[in-house]
């Protein structure tokens, strides 16, 4: 029998994003990576990823979730 693998975040906004025609750049494919651990790693730990995904960018500032969430706003503009 085929077990059905539930559906990940990241592949789920990957889908949502390529139907409605939004570009997939390549830090869309690293927070992808990131939101499909969500359920192994939690939360938490998903946050923090993010966060450090972002801050490499921003090595001299401090990231907050609310500048992640601009981010992913802005990111294939």
């Amino acid at each position: 029998m085929n077990k059905k693998q539930p559906l990940k975040l990241g592949n789920a906004i990957a889908k949502l994003t390529k139907v409605l025609h939004i570009p997939h750049c390549e830090k869309c494919e690293q927070r992808r990576q990131i939101l499909n651990e969500v359920r192994r790693l939690g939360v938490k730990e998903t946050a923090r990823k993010l966060m450090v995904l972002e801050s490499k960018k921003k090595s001299d500032k401090s990231v907050e979730l609310k500048d992640i969430m601009k981010k992913l706003e802005d990111c294939c503009d």
